[in-house]
């Protein structure tokens, strides 16, 4: 009887001490504020956390709408012809490229239900401010403007560089100028959500942090096998739960890289220049090193062929596409401009002794006629007020001003740029901890 009451009461005692041990484990785990106990909700850095997972639910979104699925549907069989072919082909209410202001033949992205639906997904610096999608608002108003940049932002993530190239070149009516600038407004639009990622990553960074420093502190003060115990298991479930934030970090960045390689190359494509030419010497956020392959626009597929003009100085004779081929064609020369080098004699014939019908005053602009049958020596000049001859050394010739250039891609490099930091705050930094925790 006295044996079995020993026995009972040495179980009752070993039994206290098992509870002991693991209350004092869980309670460590809850000072470092980890996801132990099996509750997710006692991780104290999901506040941080709530931001990213959104981002990263929002881009869930997009693939899954029914836009991005007929995307993917189209890429798996190999339609990596214009977008607007493509979802023209696998949507319904698809209506002619000319709807958008683009080329004839195929159909267009830009049709009601494309809009619609785009206009309704919660797409960062389009649909909803930079800061997330339930954290603020939309920036770009409401109606067509918005929707059509919410589908170049589909486009973009899901399908491929020439999809979207041919898209934004539907949208701008084959205006290389609108084409280029469409382009860098779309990088302009996600400057603010990289740089938003990168504060909310800092912030995810600066959590996961004092969590290492309590747990260093933890494992400095272990004096015997249990505290060393209960340090080894808070270690295991830091390190999955920084493991875990740099997968999630990682995915979110990776998009903004993506948008960033696209960016990048369809403004060298319309340009015929390299990721190099458009980068400047920058590095890109999307590999180690710029290409300095030219990269062109795509040919059309069942497509009329589609003009492009343009009067940018820097990029060179008016270009046309057609034949599956970009190149450029002939321009004529700018027509020269002429202003009197003094004040002039405006006479009624090519003859100093001749009547004067008037007089131009030094420096202002006049137009000379051409094949006006003017002897050697004399041109025949109009104005608004007077018209006749003056000798031809008396006025000044300068070359027609140049068109409109085009502006550099200055949207596109800070784009790039922001989504490198976002990468050096979030997963690089992640990673950083992750090696601390399980090294120390």
């Amino acid at each position: 009887m006295r044996r079995r009451l020993n026995h009972s009461l040495r179980t009752v005692i070993l039994t206290a001490g098992a509870v002991a041990v693991l209350a004092g484990q869980m309670q460590n785990v809850a000072a470092l504020g980890l996801p132990g106990g099996g509750s997710k909700q006692a991780d104290a850095c999901a506040a941080e956390r709530a931001p990213i997972l959104e981002r990263q639910k929002q881009y869930q979104a997009i693939h899954h709408s029914h836009l991005g699925a007929a995307l993917t549907a189209g890429l798996k069989v190999g339609a990596t012809f214009a977008a607007g072919q493509l979802l023209g082909h696998y949507l319904p209410g698809a209506v002619p490229f000319g709807h958008g202001g683009g080329g004839g033949g195929g159909f267009s992205f830009f049709n009601p239900a494309n809009l619609s639906e785009a206009g309704a997904l919660n797409i960062p610096g389009v649909t909803t401010a930079a800061g997330a999608g339930v954290f603020g608002g939309g920036n770009l108003g409401s109606g067509d403007v918005r929707a059509m940049a919410a589908i170049a932002v589909v486009v973009a993530v899901v399908s491929t560089v020439e999809a979207y190239a041919q898209l934004k070149e539907e949208e701008s009516g084959g205006d290389t100028i609108r084409l280029a600038t469409s382009i860098d407004d779309d990088a302009r639009r996600q400057v603010d959500v990289s740089l938003a990622i990168a504060a909310e990553e800092a912030a995810l960074d600066a959590c996961r942090a004092r969590q290492v420093s309590d747990y260093k502190v933890k494992l400095s003060s272990a004096s015997n096998d249990q505290d060393r115990h209960v340090a080894a298991r808070d270690r295991t479930v830091l390190a999955t739960a920084i493991k875990s934030d740099v997968d999630l970090t990682g995915a979110v960045v990776d998009q903004q890289a993506a948008l960033a390689k696209t960016y990048t190359q369809s403004r060298a494509m319309s340009e015929n220049k390299s990721e190099a030419d458009v980068l400047g010497g920058q590095a890109p956020a999307y590999a180690q090193t710029a290409s300095t392959t030219t990269l062109k626009l795509p040919p059309p597929k069942g497509a009329t062929p589609l003009s492009r003009t343009t009067t940018a100085a820097n990029t060179g004779a008016p270009l046309k596409r057609g034949g599956g081929t970009l190149a450029p064609t002939p321009a004529a020369p700018p027509s020269p401009t002429w202003t009197a080098a003094r004040a002039l004699t405006v006479r009624s014939m090519a003859d100093t002794s001749s009547r004067s019908v008037g007089s131009v005053a030094g420096g202002a602009p006049v137009e000379v006629v051409e094949g006006a049958g003017a002897p050697a020596g004399w041109s025949m000049i109009r104005t608004a007020k007077v018209s006749g001859y003056v000798r031809t050394s008396s006025l000044a010739k300068s070359a027609a001003p140049a068109g409109p250039r085009l502006a550099p891609p200055s949207n596109i490099r800070e784009h790039n740029r922001a989504v490198l930091t976002a990468r050096d705050q979030g997963p690089n930094r992640l990673k950083t901890l992750l090696t601390d925790v399980q090294t120390g």
